[in-house]
């Protein structure tokens, strides 16, 4: 996924990518719930960086959004790997939202996205991760970088 910042794009412009929806309710009883790992590597390079946001949209009796992960601002030339445990109570999907900053210059990009059961092992070495320990098969990857659509202002 790539969001670029040049025109006509403005200032809080966002681009989404959304994971297929998961069901919680296999192996598990209702009063324990499941831990999925979600990894990707992202690169946020620029003077006018905005944000990247993780959320963890659960449907239930009704649909929420709840920030899992969030970074501001420029991160320097090079890919960096995020880890993110995350504990869905219902069927849920991941959402992840690109912000265009202030300005012209800088791109947002991520890559080698992955959801898999269980805790997320072998975290990057940065604050930029929940706590973590061992993982299973991959439940979902993307390993392709996708353009997408930009979710426009209303006009």
């Amino acid at each position: 996924m790539y969001i670029e910042t040049s025109r006509p794009r403005l200032e809080g412009d966002k681009a989404r990518l959304l994971s297929p929806t998961f069901n919680t309710n296999s192996k598990t009883s209702s009063s324990s719930s499941v831990t999925y790992c979600f990894s990707f590597y992202y690169h946020m390079y620029g003077k006018h960086i905005g944000s990247l946001h993780v959320l963890l949209r659960q449907k239930g009796q009704t649909v929420t959004d709840t920030s899992v992960w969030t970074l501001v601002g420029n991160q320097g030339d090079r890919w960096r790997q995020a880890k993110v445990n995350i504990h869905p109570a219902a069927a849920f999907q991941i959402v992840m939202e690109g912000v265009r900053g202030a300005g012209i210059e800088g791109d947002i990009a991520i890559d080698d996205v992955t959801i898999e059961e269980g805790e997320c092992k072998d975290p990057p070495p940065n604050n930029l991760r929940s706590l973590a320990p061992p993982s299973s098969p991959h439940i979902w990857q993307l390993s392709v970088t996708l353009s997408l659509a930009l979710i426009g202002r209303q006009r």
